[in-house]
């Protein structure tokens, strides 16, 4: 009976102490727009937007009229942002239509999207490939490379000695250094999005390199809903939505870690453990 009632109180506490948190988070903000983006809203805030408005990760920036957004190595393009999707879509301010090939500016590879740290992730069920640029001293007789005609060279050489430009796209992440000629050196490394490796031509990459890339920031949710609906969340990239696990399961799980100690232990360690993870996950001072 006493561990019941225990349970039961401890239940109200976290139930009230989450209100709190879910109350602070609650700030009621106008949508900004800049361009083609005519609402910009949480998570996102355009730079100059009421502090508490919106995740200082998400912050956009307004330039000539053009949403960008500042990922590793520079800022790009904002084509479109889905927040049903809970995606982004990006386009390097380098790549424009024409009739001759007008190179990224900046490489944009998987490894900056890997790290538990950032905003924005790839979703691993979305196709994308990775396509390289390289510059080579020989022309090279093989099908799979796309011989390229740049609209500036220098964007793309530094060498007069490499005077032959050429892609290569692969799948996924099966392009290998191994793949690379040796009389070539890589220029730019991107991700892509709508290409099937094989039979593709410089007018493909034209399409397609304009149209960007799709990048998610569905992680936001598990960090912005406070953990109102339980301590842990997982994200469910097939459906573009968070799984929550209910604070009774967690609960359990905790009390059976705890086996064998004397009831007095299992409470003092669980309030402990507790607050810690209210702390650092949902401070009231808010900012999750």
């Amino acid at each position: 009976m006493l561990r019941e009632a225990k349970v039961v109180a401890l239940t109200v506490l976290h139930t009230f102490l989450l209100a709190i948190c879910a109350a602070n988070g609650n700030q009621t903000c106008r949508p900004s727009s800049c361009g083609d983006i005519k609402k910009i809203s949480n998570p996102f805030r355009l730079k100059g937007d009421p502090s508490g408005c919106g995740d200082p990760d998400y912050e956009l920036v307004c330039e000539n009229n053009r949403t960008m957004v500042n990922l590793e190595h520079g800022k790009y393009y904002v084509a479109d942002i889905n927040y049903v999707n809970y995606t982004i879509r990006v386009v390097d301010p380098g790549v424009e239509k024409g009739n001759c090939f007008s190179a990224p500016l900046y490489s944009l590879t998987r490894e900056i999207f890997r790290s538990d740290k950032r905003a924005y992730f790839l979703n691993p069920h979305e196709a994308t490939n990775t396509t390289v640029l390289m510059n080579c001293e020989q022309p090279i007789s093989d099908g799979n490379y796309i011989p390229i005609t740049p609209c500036n060279r220098s964007n793309v050489t530094s060498s007069s000695s490499q005077a032959y430009v050429y892609a290569l796209v692969g799948g996924g992440d099966s392009l290998l250094v191994n793949d690379i000629k040796y009389s070539c050196t890589i220029s730019r490394t991107i991700i892509t999005q709508f290409l099937k490796p094989g039979n593709l031509s410089m007018s493909d990459l034209q399409e397609i390199l304009p149209q960007g890339l799709d990048i998610s920031f569905l992680p936001f949710r598990c960090k912005s809903e406070c953990h109102v609906k339980g301590p842990y969340c997982d994200l469910d990239w097939t459906k573009n939505t968070v799984k929550w696990y209910s604070f009774g399961y967690w609960f359990s799980e905790y009390l059976e870690s705890l086996r064998g100690e004397t009831p007095g232990v299992k409470f003092l360690s669980f309030m402990f453990y507790f607050l810690i993870n209210f702390i650092f996950y949902c401070p009231i001072s808010f900012s999750c």
